[in-house]
């Protein structure tokens, strides 16, 4: 059963503490652990010496350029060159520093799967491209071999361009935003899953379960992509498995009052 709409909350007044909240909009899911979650990741993040807030696709496409040296080329998925971006099926979160440098981000980007799956659009490239044929690299391909990437079909959320500055690495951010980024996903559109990819020697540190992904699924080989020939993890994490791992997160956490978030029917 698809999650129902809330009913609309007042939106609080402006102020520093609470300009990245006032810019959520909770459509789906139960707000009184949502708006928890929010505050107190928040203020994780503004207690490590960044503030969020949203960010255009071309800043985001524009600030992966410019850091080449710690951060690959963006996923044909995250560039706005590739397909249409409009904020009904794309939004990016970044973390900003004191002196308003881009030092982390996470993006999330809605599918509409209904008739087809992730396997058949990974391997057709659509999944990477509005018009493979066109768009494709020359050699460019993509072979699944993971068994439970043909399960995910419906309305589903790519979660990735993660990225953190080098100066901001160790800070706990890379737990942080990914959480925020799925959370803000769940509320914004009624998808059944999250998924993505990630690089063995990624997958070998840890990062799957610290993105907060439930399922690690084998194999995907990219050939001449934009990050180049390589094999990747299939990752993913159901709705209701987020919501339950958002409430371990918060384990007690600071209560918040529904109203402070922003909230449409």
């Amino acid at each position: 059963m698809r999650p129902q709409a809330i009913e609309p909350a007042s939106i609080p007044a402006a102020g520093q503490e609470s300009d990245f909240l006032s810019q959520i909009e909770v459509r789906y899911g139960p707000v009184p652990l949502l708006g928890r979650f929010f505050l107190r990741a928040n203020s994780e993040a503004r207690a490590r010496g960044v503030t969020l807030n949203f960010a255009d696709i071309r800043e985001l496409v524009k600030t992966n350029e410019t850091n080449r040296e710690s951060w690959l080329p963006l996923l044909p998925i995250f560039d706005f060159r590739t397909f249409a971006a409009t904020s009904d099926n794309f939004f990016c979160i970044v973390a900003r520093d004191p002196y308003n440098r881009i030092v982390g981000t996470h993006a999330c980007r809605l599918y509409d799967w209904t008739g087809t799956n992730f396997h058949q659009e990974a391997e057709s490239l659509r999944l990477f491209y509005g018009n493979p044929e066109q768009m494709r690299r020359p050699g460019e391909a993509c072979k699944v071999t993971a068994p439970s990437a043909k399960t995910v079909s419906g309305l589903a959320v790519f979660s990735g361009a993660a990225w953190y500055h080098p100066d901001y690495r160790g800070r706990g951010l890379s737990k942080i935003l990914p959480h925020i980024g799925k959370a803000y996903a769940l509320t914004r559109w009624p998808a059944d899953t999250i998924v993505s990819i990630m690089a063995e020697e990624i997958h070998q540190r840890g990062f799957a379960s610290r993105f907060g992904y439930t399922k690690v699924d084998w194999d995907i080989y990219l050939q001449n992509s934009a990050v180049g020939t390589r094999r990747v993890a299939f990752l993913s994490v159901m709705r209701d498995e987020m919501f339950d791992i958002i409430a371990k997160y918060l384990d007690g956490g600071a209560q918040i009052d529904a109203g402070v978030l922003r909230s449409h029917a």
